[in-house]
């Protein structure tokens, strides 16, 4: 009985530590307010082809609006603390075109009718958000800012176990790197949406559900962005 008190009196230090580690990105916006930044590569990507309809003309075409969207959202986030380079004022530019990495079907956003291509230069970067040192070193002299961010989110389902509806599902990854070409921050936060979109896995994107991942995907940037910052007085 006397060991499992103690176990219980460390389990109660333990779990505190648990809770409070990992990277903190709000924390990072803190320590680096005022800085230019760009955001260089958003895309969506379709986990293990769990979504219907994913690569239908219609949905292709919704799909990079919604991309659109969530670029959009994501540099007025960073408005609020960075200097922050919009993505239409390179994208086009024949140097940052050519730096596309390999191309999957994922979505993207595109500008002035040119895509935002993926960077990495294979799956594993991309699930990662990360980049060789060398491309990211051109990509900030292409944009002429302290750092850049890659945005990944995985698109899934969640279905539940008692009763079987199903909800969307993102799972979101952000890189930054600085001058030297490292990456300096990186987080990830899984985010479930909040309307039943279905049933036994069975969902379809479409113009009638694509916003409850777009949402998802809000929600998990605003918690990152706040978690860990330093409230002003």
């Amino acid at each position: 009985m006397r060991h499992f008190i103690k176990l219980l009196a460390v389990i109660s230090i333990l779990l505190p530590l648990v809770a409070q580690a990992g990277p903190k990105l709000g924390k990072f916006v803190s320590q680096n307010a005022g800085k230019s930044i760009a955001v260089v590569s958003i895309s969506a990507n379709n986990w293990g082809d769990s979504l219907q309809g994913w690569n239908s003309a219609d949905t292709t075409e919704l799909m990079t609006s919604k991309l659109n969207q969530m670029l959009e959202v994501t540099e007025s986030t960073l408005e609020k603390d960075f200097k922050v380079v919009k993505a239409k004022t390179f994208v086009a530019k024949p140097e940052f075109q050519a730096l596309a990495g390999e191309q999957r079907e994922v979505g993207l956003p595109v500008l002035d009718g040119k895509p935002m291509n993926l960077l990495s230069k294979d799956r594993k970067q991309l699930v990662k958000a990360q980049l060789d040192a060398d491309v990211a070193k051109k990509l900030l002299a292409i944009t002429g800012t302290d750092l850049v961010l890659i945005v990944y989110s995985e698109w899934a389902v969640k279905t539940g176990g008692f009763v079987p509806t199903s909800k969307a599902l993102t799972k979101n990854v952000l890189g930054i790197y600085d001058k030297s070409g490292k990456q300096v921050f990186k987080d990830r936060l899984d985010k479930m949406g909040t309307t039943t979109l279905g049933a036994m896995g069975r969902v379809a994107v479409n113009k009638d559900t694509i916003n409850e991942w777009v949402l998802s995907y809000q929600v998990a940037l605003g918690e990152m962005y706040n978690a860990g910052k330093k409230k002003s007085k």
